[in-house]
Formats: structure tokens, sequence, C-alpha cells
């Protein structure tokens, strides 16, 4: 909680919200109301920005309402409400809009040209390998950032686990998103679901272009 109170951002690896169509199906069932998905289940399993970041490219999230992003997102929505009463006073946009940015690390790493294939491996086998990845970048950031982020803190423990990394990522993330160098939701129907259902940011410009964040509230 006193990270979240100092921070001009916070970046999230979760879901902030469940496509408003699986909501309301859902809501519809427990009153044994008219199951409103059919026979194609894309609007109660994808989001809007889920479906966007599909179609630009940038990778495939993990599916809220129907896979196992699920329970940790449950943990988010718990800590978006205790961030809301007990540190900011008010509930923060779910579109990036305020301090609360949505991430997706896999997305930020392709999105800056960072080689990161296995990155996540597990096991005794792949262990090595991964944990080469993750040196690579490590490495990579701490060299273009070099000017003004020192990583010496969290280096070890970046290289050590994949968990440690996404959560770095998640920060320069959301510092991309604060200078307003991510992708944000188009007027219209994508911020109207973007406020709900959250929105995934990616960045829009080159790591190298990423300054200090701005600590203003």
């Amino acid at each position: 909680m006193t990270a979240a109170r100092e921070a001009a951002a916070v970046g999230v690896d979760t879901p902030l919200g469940w496509p408003v169509a699986f909501v309301e199906a859902i809501t519809a069932h427990q009153a044994f109301g008219t199951w409103t998905g059919g026979v194609d289940r894309r609007s109660l399993t994808h989001r809007v920005t889920d479906r966007v970041v599909v179609a630009a490219g940038q990778g495939r999230p993990l599916l809220v309402s129907a896979d196992r992003i699920g329970s940790p997102a449950m943990r988010g929505a718990l800590l978006q409400h205790r961030w809301a009463t007990e540190v900011w006073g008010r509930p923060e946009g779910r579109d990036g809009s305020g301090r609360l940015v949505e991430t997706y690390p896999a997305a930020s790493l392709r999105a800056w040209g960072i080689p990161a294939a296995g990155y996540k491996r597990s096991g005794a086998a792949a262990a090595p390998a991964a944990r080469q990845v993750r040196t690579g970048i490590v490495e990579c950031i701490g060299a273009t950032l070099a000017g003004w982020l020192d990583l010496d803190a969290v280096v070890a423990r970046s290289i050590a686990s994949d968990h440690v990394l996404d959560a770095l990522l998640c920060c320069l993330t959301a510092v991309a998103s604060r200078a307003g160098a991510t992708g944000g939701p188009t007027a219209g129907a994508e911020a109207e679901a973007a406020r709900v259902e959250g929105w995934i940011h990616v960045p829009i410009a080159p790591l190298a272009d990423l300054g200090p964040p701005d600590r203003a509230p």
C-alpha cells in the first residue's frame, strides 16, 4: 500500500476488468434469464483491448473470463478496491488515464525489440536457457537507460525470476504510459469499453526514448 501511495503510476500485469458481454451473460444466468452467449463466444472471452492487441500482432493475452489469468484478476480487483479506499481516496480509471496502468510485459518486450523468446520457461532442463534470456533482457534495459535508471538493486532478482523481471517491465511500461508513449483506446466504443474492462498499454516508442518518470500526481 505504501508503494502505491507514493507512486506516480502503478503498472499491473493482470486484466483490470472482465468483458462487458461476459458480465451481462453471467448476471442473466444467475437470474435464470436468457444466456446471451452463442456458439461464437469471443464477445464473452475477449475484451475490446484483447482483440486490439491480437489484431495488431502484439501478442495473445490470456483471457480473463476463460483462462488461468482469472484468479490473478480477482486479486487485482481486490487491490483496486483497497487502493481506492485506503490509498487514493477514489477509484482510478481502468483505461490508464490515471495512476493505474494495465500492462502486458511480453508485448512491451516485443514493442521495444528486445529478444525474449523463452524467458519464462520453467523446469530443470529449460531453466539455464531461460536465465540466459533474462540476463540479456536486463542487460539491454540497463544499457539503454543507463543515463537515468539504476538497476543495481534488482538485476540479480530479475535474472533469477521471470516474475520480478515482469514487475520491472510493468514499471517501465507505466512510465511510458505516463509519458504518452503507449497506445491508448480511440474515442468512442474503445474508450467506453476501456473504462470498464481495462486497457492493455503497449509501448509505441523506442525504449531509448524513455526518460525519468514525472512524479506529479
